[in-house]
This record gives structure tokens, sequence and C-alpha cells, in this order.
């Protein structure tokens, strides 16, 4: 019944776009904290789960007052620090509560928020600024976890978003960059191996 209520209202405007987001906020934030308050020896899978669906809550109702309702507060980068500060939390709750999942979410997230807030311009020192504190944070969580397969997975889409820069903004003048790019992002990937 609730969710039917919930829909109903959405859908014919019962709830204003600004309640919808805070409520949205307060429960992805309600769920990391009741993620962290029940007994973790007991209920590790539970906690983990709400955490990690808090963690997801948060990134997607970021998304929407940024990108859906075009909040003015919500502009490129409050969403843009918003969404890292999502992502490092991610990574600090995975590594408090050895959950895996919560590291992979902090991950995607981390990687979809670069491509989510895009502003179509060329920032090359913005981007890959960015990727590289991202997989510095990783690469801290896969050191001190012991978590060895994150680096792949991080290596991933720091190639995938390279590849998207190149397709977009790439021009021969710009070779300079993108190997210094390349050899950095190689230099930080093997070093943690």
């Amino acid at each position: 019944g609730v969710a039917f209520f919930v829909k109903y209202s959405f859908e014919h405007n019962l709830i204003p776009p600004a309640v919808r987001a805070a409520l949205g906020f307060l429960i992805g934030s309600g769920l990391i904290v009741g993620g962290l308050k029940i007994p973790r020896a007991r209920y590790a899978i539970t906690a983990q789960t709400l955490i990690a669906t808090g963690i997801v809550s948060l990134y997607a109702v970021t998304f929407a007052c940024n990108s859906i309702y075009h909040f003015a507060f919500f502009g490129a980068v409050p969403t843009f620090l918003l969404m890292s500060l999502i992502t490092a939390t991610a990574f600090i709750l995975a590594v408090r509560l050895d959950a895996q999942v919560v590291a992979i979410l902090g991950i995607l997230g981390g990687f979809l928020t670069s491509k989510l807030l895009s502003t179509g311009v060329d920032n090359p020192v913005g981007l890959f600024g960015y990727l590289a504190l991202l997989d510095i944070g990783l690469v801290a969580v896969t050191l001190h976890r012991r978590w060895f397969y994150l680096v792949p997975l991080g290596a991933a889409g720091t190639v995938l978003m390279m590849i998207g820069w190149a397709q977009l903004f790439y021009l021969p003048e710009k070779t300079g960059t993108a190997m210094t790019v390349c050899l950095g992002f190689c230099a930080l990937f093997i070093g943690t191996t």
C-alpha cells in the first residue's frame, strides 16, 4: 500500500520535488546509520546490505537533484563534491566494515560521477586529477584490506574514461597530455601490485 501511495503521489505531484529529494537523502543516510547501528557480528550481511543500499540511494538522489530536478544549489561543482564525498564515505565504510560490496559500489559511483556530471567541455586536469584521487583512494583500500581484485576494476574504469576522453577531445597537439596521463596511471597501478 505504501509503495502504491508513493507512486501515486509522485505521478500526481502530491509531494513536491524538494520534499522528495529531502526524503531521499534522509532515507539514504538512515540506511547507512541503521547498517552501522545493528550488531555487525551477528548481522554482517544485513548491515552491509543496508549500507550499500544507502550509498546507492545517496548517489541516485544527488544525481536526480542535479539532472532531473535542476535545483539551483545542485550545480556541477556542488554535485561533484557531494558525489565525491559519497565515494570517499563508501571507501571508508568498506574498510571499517570489511565490506567488499560497499567498496565496489564506491568504485562504480566514483567512475559514474565524472561521466554523469560531464559538462561536455575538455578539462583534462580536472578529469584526470579526479580519477587520480579516486584511484589513490582505491589503492589505499586495496592495500589496507588486501582486496587486490579491486585494482583491475579501477584500472578498467580508468581506461574506459581515458578512451572516452580520447574519442571526444583528443587532437595530435594533446599527445603530451595523453602520454603523461597514461604513464602516470600505469605507474600507479603497477606500483600497487
